[in-house]
């Protein structure tokens, strides 16, 4: 869902807004590093063979949600220091909601009952993903999980802000920004001054 509203907020931006690909080169983000760095700690969080490396010892749980705090916390500075641009704010609260619920139930994503429509290799798809499990229902924050169906997975309602935050965002980039030009500086009139006779 979330590259999909990427690429549909690129294709409206060319298409109705007369956006150009230099455009998107052009826009400047504040503190990008800590962008990849969240990408990184969810990566590790995804991968099966670091999860089975964990699960060998005894600091599994701890390391999963110490990954996920780290993952979030560097995004939501990111996404705060670049507020200002469209979407942002929907892009803050939705990865705040799905950051709460990944990071109450121990690093993973719960995935609601309704994936049974996806059929039954769907659910044990999820059983051996490392960085999500079949919710019973309890959890923690359980009305963030990924409840609602979607075509081809399940999206959480922080996925949903995050999508159309995406959008707003992936439409701006293109668009080129005319920024006002500095005005000239006014030279005093030249008085010349002429002596009494």
């Amino acid at each position: 869902m979330i590259p999909f509203a990427c690429l549909l907020g690129l294709i409206y931006s060319f298409c109705f807004k007369q956006g150009n690909f230099r455009s998107i080169l052009r826009k400047h983000f504040h503190r990008l590093p800590l962008l990849f760095i969240s990408l990184a700690c969810e990566m590790l969080l995804a991968i099966r063979f670091i999860d089975t490396w964990l699960a060998s010892g005894s600091f599994r749980v701890e390391a999963r949600v110490i990954l996920a705090v780290l993952q979030y916390t560097f995004l939501l500075i990111f996404l705060f220091g670049n507020r200002r641009k469209p979407g942002v704010w929907l892009l803050i609260a939705g990865s705040f909601m799905n950051g709460l619920v990944i990071t109450a139930n121990r690093g993973c994503m719960p995935i609601g009952p309704a994936i049974g429509i996806f059929g039954k290799d769907a659910a044990a798809r999820i059983a051996g993903a490392p960085d999500y499990f079949l919710a019973a229902g309890g959890e923690p924050f359980y009305f963030l999980a990924d409840l609602i169906p979607f075509p081809l997975y399940m999206i959480s309602a922080g996925d949903i802000l995050i999508s159309i935050g995406i959008f707003l965002l992936a439409a701006y980039l293109p668009k080129r920004v005319l920024r006002p030009r500095a005005k000239a500086v006014e030279q005093p009139p030249d008085i010349r001054y002429t002596e009494g006779r």
